[in-house]
């Protein structure tokens, strides 16, 4: 009698637990597409300290889609006690938990090659930086929010921008240096004595402020990360510890009801 109780305990905790993603999922669905959709009043309230919308929108979107996935097999599979809807979510659960650690372990393991690679692809970024509108691309946008937000200027100095084509030329056919406006927030204060006319793109200034071999990017981004593993690592190990929770309860569940497959039959 104890043991049902137990089963019955498990069944009905299951499907609260999953019931809950369920509902996360869809509120995250929601919130990509209001990204996707509404632009105007997103960047309203973010002002123009964004990250790619588009690329918010889709990791929201997907991760929404997916988490709701699992919260359906999980309510459905717990609540009408379905073997084959629990079997699936424990698979799943069982390949997004080993996706991760292999992606934690590649991450360890080649820092140092994943470094080298992203140094090249930010000075390739650096050097091909060429739109002087505002409808900068996702990449572009990306690394000016990360210059303002960091108060840096190029990855291991701002000498790396130099090599632009655009930048450090007559572009208004007035002031004679141009610089990138996201390096505004890394000027000395004796070096600012000039308007900035917006916070991306090709700004132009009465002299040349990248001569003073600004801050980089490069060692506030992984003083960044220094500063925030702890955080990173309790949040790891916290998603990983509600997998195992949602895995060992589905497993129980699984072998302790009765193995009726028509229950999926009548169900449908």
């Amino acid at each position: 009698m104890a043991a049902k109780g137990c089963i019955v305990l498990t069944k009905y905790f299951l499907f609260v637990f999953n019931l809950f993603f369920f509902f996360l999922g869809g509120v995250m669905l929601g919130f990509g597409l209001w990204i996707l959709f509404d632009k105007t009043s997103f960047i309203s309230v973010l002002e123009t300290a964004v990250v790619p919308l588009r690329l918010f929108s889709y990791v929201f979107s997907a991760l929404g889609i997916f988490t709701m996935m699992m919260g359906f097999l999980g309510c459905i599979g717990s609540l009408k006690e379905v073997k084959c809807m629990l079997g699936i979510y424990f698979t799943l659960l069982v390949l997004l938990m080993a996706s991760q650690i292999t992606i934690g372990v590649l991450v360890y393991t080649q820092r140092n090659m994943i470094e080298k690679k992203l140094g090249l692809s930010v000075k390739e970024l650096i050097e091909s930086y060429s739109q002087l509108d505002k409808h900068l691309p996702d990449h572009e946008e990306s690394w000016d929010y990360i210059q303002i937000k960091f108060s840096c200027c190029g990855w291991n100095n701002s000498l790396e921008w130099m090599k632009n084509p655009l930048v450090g030329r007559n572009v208004s056919g007035v002031l004679p240096f141009t610089y990138p406006c996201s390096c505004y927030n890394s000027f000395p204060e004796n070096s600012t004595q000039f308007n900035m006319t917006d916070d991306v793109g090709i700004c132009s200034a009465p002299f040349n402020p990248l001569t003073a071999k600004l801050q980089g990017c490069k060692k506030m981004v992984f003083q960044w990360i220094k500063e925030n593993i702890i955080s990173i690592m309790v949040t790891c190990i916290s998603i990983n510890v509600v997998e195992l929770l949602g895995m060992s309860l589905s497993m129980l569940l699984c072998r302790n009801i009765d193995p009726d497959y028509d229950k999926l039959i009548r169900f449908q």
